[in-house]
């Protein structure tokens, strides 16, 4: 696991480091067991919340996938977001349950957060120790009808390989375990989603985020390969098929490699 060096603040967040495995989001554990909303956006809720209006994080994809773009697998997020955007429906939804606009933490131009990805790697990231990570022991696959996506383990040490599709256009990466280059950090955190994106090259290379978050940081995963054609509200894709790796049984512990220690 990697952490910040130093607190950082990104549009609407701010990141601390963090001396445990994992990442929390306005304190709940970034985690699949705390997800409660995975379409076209993912949301965490507090698994001891009173009600699932309680202790809620919004769109908490556009946080992750650019903190385990620069290689932050451990940190704590907090929501920063002082004033009200009622053309957003997360925030129409978080001032009809008495929740404040800081329980979103995404971009409202539908950005994975560049000025924290910036920030970030102006700070720099150092490792921790005590270490969870795990990989996969056979291939995993979830499929839609508008999309499917498979998850295969990966050589030990080797990251995440992404190879992508929406709509007719392809983006492939490579995201080491101390972060990506800085060209394709900064090409994904400017693309915008889907939903708003001018074409399919905008759109595709956008996913890589949200894969990155949903399969990678949310799912636990570490050193596989991630081929994917998406479409459609594809956080069920990408949600599902990393639970389906759980169910399955396929999620197996690794060995950190030295560099990592």
């Amino acid at each position: 696991m990697r952490t910040v060096v130093a607190p950082v603040e990104g549009e609407y967040v701010r990141v601390e480091s963090r001396s445990e495995p994992g990442i929390e989001v306005n304190g709940i554990p970034a985690t699949l067991e705390c997800v409660r909303k995975a379409d076209v956006r993912v949301d965490l809720v507090d698994p001891d919340a009173v009600c699932t209006d309680d202790g809620r994080a919004f769109v908490v994809e556009h946080v992750l996938g650019p903190l385990r773009l620069c290689g932050v697998t451990a940190a704590s997020v907090t929501g920063i977001a002082s004033e009200w955007d009622f053309s957003r429906p997360e925030h129409r939804f978080c001032y009809a349950t008495a929740l404040g606009p800081d329980a979103v933490v995404s971009h409202p131009a539908g950005l994975p957060n560049p000025a924290l990805a910036k920030a970030v790697r102006e700070v720099g990231t150092e490792p921790i120790d005590g270490e969870t990570r795990a990989t996969l022991s056979e291939s995993v696959t979830r499929e839609t009808d508008v999309g499917s996506i498979t998850v295969s383990p990966a050589e030990t040490g080797s990251g995440v390989s992404l190879d992508l599709e929406y709509a007719g256009a392809r983006f492939g990466a490579d995201v080491p375990h101390d972060g990506a280059r800085g060209d394709v950090i900064e090409a994904i955190t400017t693309a915008t989603t889907p939903y708003l994106a001018p074409d399919a090259e905008v759109a595709v290379t956008h996913a890589a985020a949200d894969v990155l978050s949903d399969v990678v940081v949310l799912g636990g995963l570490e050193d596989v390969r991630i081929e994917a054609s998406l479409g459609g509200a594809y956080h069920a894709e990408t949600i599902g098929v990393a639970r389906r790796a759980r169910e399955q049984g396929a999620v197996t512990g690794l060995e950190r490699p030295a560099a990592d220690r």
